[in-house]
């Protein structure tokens, strides 16, 4: 054959399909996906930009996130925000915790951050974020049923050139489908495996009484100009050293509570006090209507980052329980009860539950609300058996355990989630 047939017939061939040396685009966003996931040690930076609103308002917000982990309890967590920026420093004995505007810190024995039983401040989301990239990222590919290539780009990354594979997905192809129009896009190194940008474009529409609903666009870019695994770290990024005039305190003050609610006493072990649940049209159930059965209630927040982590461990024990006559209810603290549906829709995350707004805090206030998550179950008796902010799954479930013989093999599953 002559050699520019045979050209002609090379230059004819696919071009975009994935070669022998790559699996399928879902596999691959697998594989990366474990990567992240089987990370002991990790250092991770991230610059993040949304943009969101429709054709007569919108708004923008960057986030700079910095997640430098090592075993042992040694942490780094930085992040800035238009909220507040914050570091906290662990190095497995003390940890530290430091507002950059404020220009003031903490020093406590080292403990797991974001730290259980504590209410989260604004100053310190966009550190939260930054202690849940390696999660998120190795989540990237979960509840996916699909994925597709397209062609592969060279993207500056920090100045770099990198090569990558590009891989997107969409609302169609989870598991389950959503309400929301969602497309995302991941940019890959070809050489390392890792992800180092996304581009998350949405969809939605916002309800902001019974009869109106306002289209909401979003795009979220988020670029990696650092991602390391499993590569050892120098001392000193665990030692916090403060700036100068910076002011030591022993904990940072809540100035969205009042003090009484500060100092308020748990209920367990008490009757549980009675409350009215009102839903979205304007119905009332009482708490009491449930008496002969175990009630669980969960106060959270789309903006608790522990309490959205959450949801998908909860989902799972709900659909071990209902069938045992645990009574399930949510009750969030957000400032519009439209948010949640939209929030959840988006993340795609399923709460197969009712769910209340509390509107006034009323709700809140009967129960001593000082942190979210709140988890509180009540015996068929109308007695509190289990009262914990920023209560883990596996307690949970021991505390379930214990309602009678029919939840019993509840636990079996707690020891792994310790």
């Amino acid at each position: 054959m002559p050699f520019p047939v045979i050209l002609l017939l090379a230059l004819a061939l696919p071009q975009s399909a994935p070669s022998a040396a790559r699996p399928d685009a879902l596999a691959l966003l697998t594989q990366v996906s474990q990567r992240y996931s089987d990370a002991k040690s990790y250092h991770i930076e991230a610059v993040e930009e949304r943009t969101s609103g429709n054709e007569l308002q919108r708004s923008w917000q960057k986030t700079l996130m910095t997640a430098i982990v090592m075993p042992d309890g040694r942490y780094r967590y930085e992040g800035r925000s238009g909220f507040g920026s914050a570091i906290v420093v662990s190095d497995g004995t003390t940890q530290w915790r430091y507002h950059m505007m404020e220009n003031r810190y903490t020093r406590v024995a080292a403990a797991k951050y974001p730290a259980k039983g504590k209410i989260l401040l604004f100053e310190e989301n966009a550190a939260v974020s930054a202690s849940g990239l390696a999660h998120q990222l190795a989540g990237e590919a979960h509840r996916l049923k699909a994925a597709r290539y397209l062609p592969d780009e060279t993207i500056s990354v920090d100045d770099r050139q990198v090569e990558c594979y590009v891989v997107r997905y969409s609302s169609e192809d989870y598991e389950t489908r959503n309400s929301d129009q969602e497309v995302r896009t991941v940019w890959i190194d070809t050489s390392r495996r890792l992800v180092v940008k996304t581009f998350t474009r949405s969809e939605a529409e916002m309800m902001i009484s019974s009869q109106v609903q306002v289209p909401v666009h979003e795009e979220t870019t988020v670029t990696y100009p650092v991602v390391k695994l499993e590569q050892r770290e120098p001392a000193s990024s665990f030692i916090f050293v403060p700036p100068p005039g910076a002011e030591f305190i022993a904990e940072f003050p809540n100035p969205f509570l009042k003090k009484a609610q500060l100092t308020g006493a748990d209920l367990e072990g008490k009757p549980a006090p009675e409350v009215q649940f009102k839903s979205a049209a304007g119905n009332t159930t009482r708490l009491s209507g449930f008496r002969g059965k175990p009630v669980f209630l969960d106060f959270w927040a789309t903006s608790c980052g522990p309490c959205v982590a959450l949801i998908p461990d909860l989902a799972k024990l709900y659909a071990e329980t209902q069938k045992q006559g645990l009574v399930w209810i949510s009750v969030d603290n957000d400032d519009h009860p439209a948010d949640v549906a939209a929030y959840l829709s988006k993340k795609h995350l399923s709460m197969p539950w009712p769910n209340y707004h509390d509107e006034d805090g009323s709700l809140g206030k009967a129960f001593h609300l000082i942190g979210i998550p709140l988890g509180v179950l009540i015996d068929k008796d109308g007695k509190v058996t289990f009262f914990e902010s920023g209560y883990e799954i596996a307690d949970l479930r021991s505390a379930i355990a214990k309602l009678g013989p029919e939840f019993t093999a509840v636990a079996s599953a707690s020891a792994g989630l310790k």
